[in-house]
């Protein structure tokens, strides 16, 4: 018999999605494009040359979707909300994009799924990219609010937890400085001043949905950094400290009304001054949960290139020969998870906590109508189990939700990486559970104290 990790009988279990990277019926019911579609069309940018305009089918699929999520024992399900499909050009209500989110939304209350939206995971509609720069213009945040606004009149009934923001440290810095996320600008003092926007937008869109709710529990989504250094070295470990600023420093001062560091503050340079008076006040607004992501560590050293220096470390990819690494490449490191947690814990006074994407890239196939992908059963083993010693120790995590429940459109990787617990054959959408989605499926069935 199996021992799995104990858990109170409250704790949530859920899986995770993106709209953008399951959906698909980009051409279908009012949906306009995304910056996502914009720079799936540019040459070089997407590994395998795809893009999201099919995807999983979800927007077709979404009821045996639901069925399979009943299936496998989740109570909660962790998705987003396309901007681009609710809402038309002008600013108002697309009818044929709200009923999908209606139906949806029916489909889970049918089988007892707790939903838990989150309103931005990187999709913005590309005319606000094209006409002003999407979140380098402050505007963009009062739109992000507006949108916000419209989903808490029309879903938020159906909506009992809703983040404003999925990881907008990828928005603001892979989008903005490395360039290898939609829009792929790369521009250090650009990135620093979209994550002052999208931050703002947070805070304005809070306020947004309180306006029309006040019993929606609220909060936001963030992919927090723990770094090591490359070595002892004055130089490296600088680095790390500056590479955990950007990553954590920049998202979490402004939810509890602190100024970034100086160091951030120095790199913004010249937008320092589209930072205004009374934009912290308007970010701190009242969390009722954060949800974090967490997949492995970093390693920084001292910069060398010139993009480097003007961020202040690199990082040091992990040898690709090293046995403990997933498919993409990434360490499997579970101590960080309650490492990570502790640190931000040591700093800020976090809400209740949710862990709300955690998962391993497994390309294992299916073979003979199945698929032992042990590499990410093994990685989900370790981190659930150090995420119960974390609880039962009294760190307030209330859930966790793997990443993902499908295998995906994987952003600049295309379809080359497979996340899910459920294998999708992208020729004919067939969905297969994997022995990681039966495990935890017995995980969640066990007996808890």
């Amino acid at each position: 018999m199996t021992d799995f990790p104990i858990f109170p009988p409250s704790f949530e279990w859920g899986c995770a999605t993106a709209a953008f990277q399951i959906e698909g019926g980009a051409l279908e019911g009012g949906k306009l494009p995304s910056i996502w579609d914009d720079f799936c069309a540019q040459t070089g940018r997407i590994k395998d040359a795809s893009d999201g305009l099919v995807a999983c089918d979800h927007f077709h699929r979404f009821r045996e979707d639901v069925a399979l999520m009943a299936d496998l024992g989740f109570r909660h399900y962790r998705f987003s909300i396309a901007w681009t499909r609710v809402v038309r050009e002008d600013g108002s209500a697309n009818p044929e994009g709200l009923d999908f989110y209606r139906r949806l939304l029916d489909a889970l209350h049918d089988k007892g799924i707790t939903p838990n939206a989150t309103l931005f995971h990187w999709d913005l509609p590309a005319q606000l990219q094209r006409a002003h720069g999407g979140w380098l213009h402050r505007d963009t945040a009062q739109r992000f609010a507006d949108y916000a606004q419209l989903v808490a009149r029309e879903l938020g009934d159906q909506l009992p937890r809703v983040a404003t923001l999925n990881e907008p440290w990828c928005s603001a810095f892979l989008g903005h400085d490395i360039g290898v996320f939609a829009p792929g600008v790369q521009d250090r003092s650009s990135s620093l001043l979209v994550a002052h926007h999208l931050m703002l937008a947070h805070g304005l869109g809070l306020q947004a949905w309180r306006s029309v709710r006040s019993d929606t529990q609220l909060g936001i989504v963030l992919n927090p950094e723990l770094c090591d250094p490359a070595s002892d070295a004055p130089a490296d470990v600088a680095a790390a400290r500056l590479a955990e600023l950007e990553r954590n420093d920049v998202f979490l001062n402004p939810l509890f009304g602190r100024e970034w560091p100086a160091e951030m503050i120095e790199q913004i340079g010249a937008f320092a001054e589209q930072r205004r008076p009374g934009d912290l006040a308007i970010c701190a607004q009242p969390l009722d949960f954060i949800g974090l992501n967490y997949y492995t560590r970093s390693i920084a050293q001292a910069p060398q290139s010139a993009a480097e220096q003007r961020r202040g470390y690199r990082f040091v990819p992990p040898d690709p020969q090293r046995p403990d690494l997933t498919h993409i490449g990434w360490e499997i490191y579970p101590q960080g998870l309650e490492r990570v947690t502790r640190n931000l814990l040591a700093k800020w006074p976090l809400p209740p906590i949710w862990i709300t994407e955690n998962g391993a890239a497994d390309n294992t196939p299916v073979e003979a109508g199945g698929c032992d992908d042990r590499l990410r059963l093994s990685y989900l083993q370790s981190h659930l189990t150090q995420l119960a010693q974390m609880v039962a120790s009294g760190l307030d995590i209330r859930g966790y939700y793997v990443w993902s429940l499908l295998d995906n459109f994987e952003w600049a990787h295309g379809y080359t990486q497979r996340f899910g617990v459920v294998h999708v054959d992208y020729s004919t959408q067939q969905r297969t559970a994997k022995a990681s989605a039966r495990w935890l499926q017995q995980l969640i069935s066990s007996p808890q104290t």
